[in-house]
């Protein structure tokens, strides 16, 4: 399945809609206005399946991810010399992100299987993502776009 995630040109903790292939709104992507560091709730026919929260101490990007009350993944970035590494441990087992990262072209892994592809859209005013995913759990992999995405944005104003 292929989904599309568009964010708006000026980015303060917005929230926005997740569309699939025929341009339907399937998830939403609710952002914690006032919170610090990333917090948002990833949501489909009005229910809540993600929630996800930064841990602002750490030196380097952390997240929780959770499904109601239970954690059920971390994603943490890395620190490499050579490439970014962002690493993800979860109910699915252990995920890697790679590819190139900084340009929002890479690949999600669940070991040497492929679960995700995104890629930026080129020639557009907005962040215009396309993700392509056949994973049991869509809406985990979107989660984890969303995340990557904010890492990628802190990394880039730094």
């Amino acid at each position: 399945m292929k989904y599309y995630m568009k964010s708006k040109l000026f980015k303060i903790k917005e929230d926005f809609w997740i569309q699939n292939e025929e341009n339907e709104e399937v998830f939403f992507v609710d952002n914690k206005l006032f919170a610090v560091g990333l917090q948002f709730d990833l949501i489909k026919d009005e229910k809540t399946l993600y929630s996800v929260k930064e841990t602002v101490i750490s030196l380097l990007a952390k997240y929780q991810v959770k499904e109601g009350n239970e954690v059920v993944a971390e994603v943490n970035k890395k620190p490499s010399f050579m490439r970014d590494s962002i690493k993800i441990e979860s109910k699915y087992g252990d995920l890697n992100v790679t590819g190139d990262i900084i340009d929002h072209n890479y690949e999600i892994y669940k070991g040497s299987e492929k679960i995700a592809r995104i890629h930026k859209e080129v020639f557009t005013f907005t962040d215009s993502y396309n993700v392509e995913t056949d994973f049991e759990d869509e809406a985990f992999v979107l989660t984890l776009a969303v995340i990557v995405d904010d890492i990628i944005d802190k990394q880039r104003s730094k």
